[in-house]
């Protein structure tokens, strides 16, 4: 067993940082004071990740078992200079904008239409009591409104929603997944899904979660927690 605690570079502690063996296929995640216990023998490397911060791929050595680690992160933060929400998926329209946009090569769409299209934005004046006031009007096609539209606009956000919790889905559904985690918490299959089910309960952002590596690491976090209530229930 390996203890210690993450923290960045301004020595602040990193929380809910993943530190996983890769050896073992075994993971963790620190607790919100950067603090964690994983476990590892001599020969094993253990990897550190953290959204915002660089990777750090660790060797275990008899040192190490030994010793209370303290390890250092390393930001790896892309900064952009602005960002645009748009309120319409279908035709983009900016609630807000602010100074130039990104344009990326092969990306970008620069060339310039004639006439107004639906998202466009205008900027101009209107009166009210006889004095102008600035004004802005958003050109959109009526029927966005109507009833056909927000089915239509349903069925966008559920094809959506699935394509989010696809990778997660089909990871859950391995049968080597199953069958591991219940080795490892002696759970039977009626006892597994009940701690499935609490996990979706407590944290539904899980099933959005794309890299097989956190997922996985996720599971570990919440089977440590619920396996025993649900095992001795």
């Amino acid at each position: 067993m390996i203890s210690g605690t993450v923290l960045n570079e301004s020595e602040e502690p990193v929380g809910f940082c993943h530190v996983y063996n890769q050896t073992m296929g075994l993971g963790k995640v620190s607790d919100i004071n950067g603090n964690f216990k994983v476990t590892a023998r001599k020969g094993d490397t253990l990897l550190f990740s953290y959204v915002g911060y660089q990777s750090l791929t660790l060797p275990v050595n008899s040192v190490h078992l030994v010793n209370y680690l303290k390890v250092t992160l390393p930001e790896d933060s892309i900064l952009l200079p602005s960002i645009t929400i748009y309120a319409d998926p279908n035709y983009r329209v900016p609630l807000n904008v602010h100074g130039e946009p990104i344009i990326i090569p092969g990306v970008s769409i620069t060339e310039k239409t004639d006439g107004i299209q639906p998202g466009d934005v205008g900027f101009g004046a209107t009166g009210v009591g006889g004095v102008p006031v600035p004004a802005v009007t958003i050109y959109g096609p009526i029927t966005y409104f109507s009833r056909d539209e927000r089915e239509k606009r349903q069925a966008v956000e559920a094809y959506k929603e699935t394509r989010e919790t696809i990778t997660y889905q089909k990871f859950i559904v391995q049968d080597s997944v199953k069958q591991k985690l219940c080795e490892l918490y002696q759970l039977n299959s009626d006892q597994y899904d009940q701690v499935i089910v609490r996990l979706h309960n407590q944290f539904p952002g899980i099933q959005k979660q794309y890299n097989p590596m956190e997922i996985w690491n996720w599971l570990l976090m919440h089977f440590d927690r619920s396996a025993n209530i649900i095992r001795d229930y």
